[in-house]
Order: C-alpha cells, then structure tokens, then sequence
C-alpha cells in the first residue's frame, strides 16, 4: 500500500478506537435522513394514482421538499452554532421522524406537501450539525475518510429507502411505508442521545465567548458568510453544491419512474437499480474520502464530477439500448462517483471558522438543494418537448459545471480546523 494511505488509514483506525461510537451514531442518523429524503421517490407513481394528480403535480412535492432543506438548513444549523451540535442532530431527528410519519395520513397533495416539506426542514439542519461535529473531532490527516464513512449512511438509507418500497408498497401500499418509518427513527434518536458527546471544539469556542463576550460579537451569523473573509468561499461553495446536487437529484428523483416508463417493468425495478447503485456509491464514498486525504479535495472532485456526467450518459444509453441486461453493472458503476457527496463534509467544515462553521457548512449544502428545487419543474417541462432520456441527461452538464467551480476553490486538504479560528 502507498505510504501516503497507509498513515490515513493508521490515523482514522487510531481515532476511530476513541470515537467510533460517536461516529455509528452520528451514521444511524444520517442513513435515516437519506432514507426520510429519498423514500418519496418510490411512492410517486402509487401516488398518482390515489390522489388522481399528474406526474408533474406528484414531483413538485420534491421542489417543496428540496426548498425546505435550505431553509432547515440555515435556521437549524445556525442554533446548532449557539447551542451545540448533538442537541442540532437530535432536534432534526425529532422532526425528520414525525413529519415523515405524517405523510402517510395526507388525503390531498397539498397537505402531501406540507408534510414532506416539514420533513425537508428537519432533515436540513442535520447535514451541517453532524459533519461540523465529525470535522472538529477527527485528525486532519483521515478526516475526509471519516466523513467519508459517514457518508456511507447516505449509501444504506438509500438502500433502505428502497427495501421498504419493495417490500411494503406491493402489499400494503405508499401509507404504509411511511408509517413504517418511524421505528428507525426512534431507535436512532435514542443512540445519538446516549453515544454522541458534544465538540469539544465547540465548547471551547463557548467558553472563550463567555470569558470574553467580545469575541462572539460578529453580527448576523449569515452575514459573516458573506464578508471579506469568507464572500469567495461562499460564493464558490455554492456553485459546486448546486451543479453537483442539480445533477444527483435530476438523476435519482426521476430514476425509478423513468426505468419504470422506459422499459415498462413497474417500479420494483427501480427499486432494484437502486440498491445496486448503493453498493457501488458504499465503495465511492469510501475510497473518495481516502483519496481526498491522499491528494487534495479539488482534483478528487474534479474526476468524480467529470465521471458522473460520462456514467450518467452511459445509463441512459444502457436502458434505452439494451434494456436490463447490463443495469447492475451501470448501477454499480454509476453509483461509485456518487461518492463525491462524502467530500462536502470535509471541504465546506474547513472553510469555516468555529463560531459560523455548521451555519456556513448548512449553507452551502443546502443552499443547493434550495437552488435545484427547480429541477423537477424543469425535467417534468422537458419531458413532453425533448424526451425523458434527453431530459434526464441535462444532469451530465450540470456536473461538468460543478468540475469548473471545484477546481478554482483552494485546497483545503490537512488543515487544522483550530487554526480557522486564528486564521479566518
């Protein structure tokens, strides 16, 4: 093994003896948000159906949804600087869980949307609040392999999300899996409530500001975003969330019901890509993260980026061509570059002082998905004048985009996030 990932793998094992339980639950709770965020996909066309909507109606719930993250994301995540980020993760559990519960009580669209759009703004504030925890207590040199495992719950939420559609919509319809949701939830709130500990990064940071209250006194957390500091990070950061989230949820919100339409064989095998795409996005996430740590965050987004929109263009071929034959493959394959989303942790968490680091991570993070709320509008728009194939593959473009805004950001790999606080 090189040398280079030999000392990354030495100093994640090292730390994770210390930690490891502070990581597995902080794990359980981002898999159920994957799971909360991606399990609506599944039950668009049973949807359709019950409510008597168009397909267009049906996706604008996931413009709602994606909306609301952003929202989330800012509000909760800047509490999550004043009070802490364990108590940030558990308040996102609470109402991921309840909301999503919720959904399968909805009679109308409307208050379909109401729902899953409370849903996106618990599921918002958890990204950040998690990913600073994780950032300020892990070694520089693995940390992106650690947000890298993180990651990884994103993979089996994913899976999950498509395990309950396969087994529960078929027999007992889309309420029903919703209902279903509840129970890892509860679970997952009790682990994060007795093996997550708080930052100490973060606690030492209030300490000083209560010793010293001039050194809290920076203004409106979102406006520090902006200032001389900070604007170019930003306004960067942002470009790369939006083109790299425009394109995974162009892709993965209509994949289902496009397999489904395409190839005529019901949504069980949209359900079955997915859970091959998961096993191939569990590798990405991992080996992502080690080769960020190896060779810098940039370059590692680059290719990842660049690969997506060539995998993404290859799928559609694949199931316009030759239909299920070769789908495993092009699942895994395409799954494996998904793996850039383990780099957003590290790379937004290291652009940002303590005192607004989950606010400027959430930012970011779900300032993108706010932006690509217009994405199912758009695809859904499409459709009808160009096709369902030309349609989805607009997300190709949108990843070579996110390459360009990547590779003028600095290099963030091996920094100390305690310096940050010195330096920025």
């Amino acid at each position: 093994m090189d040398s280079k990932f030999a000392e990354i793998f030495t100093s994640f094992r090292s730390a994770f003896k210390t930690h490891g339980l502070l990581l597995m639950g902080l794990f359980a709770a981002w898999l159920f948000d994957a799971m909360d965020a991606t399990i609506y996909a599944y039950a668009v066309p049973s949807i359709i159906k019950d409510l008597n909507v168009t397909m267009a109606e049906a996706f604008s719930v996931v413009s709602v949804f994606l909306a609301s993250t952003a929202i989330g994301g800012i509000v909760i995540a800047s509490i999550g600087d004043k009070i802490g980020r364990k108590p940030t993760v558990l308040l996102s559990v609470v109402l991921y869980g309840i909301f999503n519960f919720l959904c399968g009580t909805a009679d109308s669209l409307t208050e379909l949307s109401i729902y899953r759009g409370l849903v996106g703004f618990g599921l918002g504030g958890l990204w950040p609040a998690a990913m600073a925890l994780v950032s300020e207590i892990w070694p520089a040199k693995s940390r992106g392999m650690a947000v890298g495992v993180l990651q990884t719950g994103w993979t089996f939420g994913l899976l999950t999300a498509a395990m309950f559609a396969f087994t529960i919509i078929p027999s007992h319809g889309w309420r029903w899996m919703f209902y279903a949701t509840v129970v890892p939830v509860v679970i997952t709130f009790f682990l994060v409530l007795f093996f997550v500990k708080e930052s100490p990064v973060w606690q030492a940071k209030r300490r000083e500001q209560a010793a010293r209250p001039e050194a809290s006194a920076g203004g409106i957390t979102i406006l520090q975003l902006f200032n001389k500091k900070n604007a170019r990070n930003t306004l960067l950061g942002l470009g790369v969330s939006i083109f790299g989230m425009y394109g995974w949820w162009t892709l993965f919100t209509f994949l289902p019901t496009y397999i489904d339409k395409t190839l005529n064989v019901g949504i069980t095998k949209g359900a079955e890509f997915m859970i091959w795409t998961s096993i191939g996005a569990f590798f990405g996430y991992l080996l992502f993260g080690a080769f960020a740590d190896r060779v810098g965050r940039r370059p590692t987004f680059a290719v990842f980026f660049v690969a997506m929109g060539i995998m993404i263009t290859v799928f559609i071929y694949t199931v316009t061509s030759t239909g299920l034959t070769y789908l495993p493959l092009v699942g895994i394959a395409l799954g494996f570059f998904t793996g850039y989303y383990s780099g957003y942790g590290a790379l937004f968490s290291e652009l940002y002082s303590t005192d607004v680091r989950a606010t400027g991570a959430g930012f970011l993070y779900n300032g993108g998905r706010a932006a690509v709320f217009v994405g199912p509008m758009i695809i859904t728009y499409l459709i009808p004048k160009v096709g369902f194939s030309l349609a989805i593959n607009s997300a190709a473009l949108a990843f070579v985009v996110a390459a360009v805004f990547v590779l003028l950001m600095k290099e963030t790999k091996g920094i100390e996030i305690a310096t940050l606080d010195k330096t920025n």
